[in-house]
């Protein structure tokens, strides 16, 4: 892999930070994407002379303009890959999720995404490179209390369905990396910023939704893990084989809540409410 050039974002921790090493350990160059030094640092400290930190924040279109000319600039406008890995998520009803979280998640989820492979699209082009979107199994599959992450992922999924034919002229791929739960530091963030929420939340509120709010919490608590690597080799998977495939499915629900999105609107409608509900 020598001589490829990789740009991830979001790369500071969970899965973007075990790509980004995992990728300079094959032998890639890495611009690892990150927004404060002290990660920038750590990543250095861990890996080779071939990962290099990359200041970018993908909800500021400033920042994401300037990464781009930096590297358009150090590798003579050519990058083999963009890993749009960086992202937001918080879950409840939407009720009590804030506007101003609503905006958050959009503007990091979706908009930054757009805009960092619109700004790095020249140059993934001139290489005939690839493009991998990470997304969730709930970019497959609306459930309740999840309406506005759902949303972002549902958006992730359908940005890489209309880029995929778009660049084909050019010889670029698009992956959808569809990602199920992943045991990092970045899950322990999630439910905190969802505890802050329902904190926050008139009780009363909170009460009407009693039911919906323990059902799930219950179910992310049960629902096993996998390490952030097992997807990171997934990503590298992605890039390296010849043809690779418009979607991958990794860890825990993502092959279920692929085969309920198939079912009746109607009866999985039903499925969910009895679940939640009458349980």
């Amino acid at each position: 892999m020598k001589a490829k050039t990789i740009l991830i974002t979001g790369a500071s921790s969970g899965i973007g930070r075990a790509t980004a090493l995992h990728l300079a350990q094959l032998g890639f160059k890495v611009y690892a994407g990150v927004r404060k030094e002290s990660d920038a640092n750590s990543l250095k400290d861990e890996a080779s002379e071939l990962l290099q930190p990359i200041f970018v924040d993908v909800a500021d279109h400033t920042s994401i303009l300037a990464a781009a000319q930096t590297i358009s600039k150090e590798t003579d406008g050519s990058l083999y890959g963009l890993i749009n890995n960086a992202g937001l998520s918080l879950n409840g009803p939407l009720e009590m999720v804030s506007y101003a979280d609503i905006q958050r998640i959009i503007q990091v989820n979706v908009v930054g995404l757009l805009a960092m492979t619109q700004a790095v699209m020249p140059l993934i082009r001139k290489s005939r490179g690839r493009i991998v979107n990470i997304s969730s199994g709930h970019g497959l599959l609306a459930v309740p209390d999840k309406s506005v992450y759902a949303a972002s992922k549902f958006a992730v999924q359908a940005i890489s369905d209309s880029l995929r034919v778009e660049l084909r002229p050019f010889s670029v791929s698009v992956s959808n990396i569809v990602v199920g739960k992943v045991e990092t530091a970045v899950l322990g963030k999630i439910m905190a910023d969802r505890e802050l929420m329902l904190s926050s939340a008139p009780a009363d509120i909170v009460d009407l939704y009693a039911p919906l709010i323990e059902y799930f919490d219950r179910e992310i608590k049960n629902i096993p893990g996998i390490p952030a690597m097992n997807v990171a080799k997934v990503i590298a998977h992605a890039l390296m084989i010849e043809k690779p495939k418009e979607q991958y499915l990794i860890g825990p629900g993502t092959k279920k809540m692929k085969i309920l999105a198939k079912l009746p609107t109607k009866l999985r409608d039903n499925m969910f409410y009895k679940t939640v509900y009458k349980s």
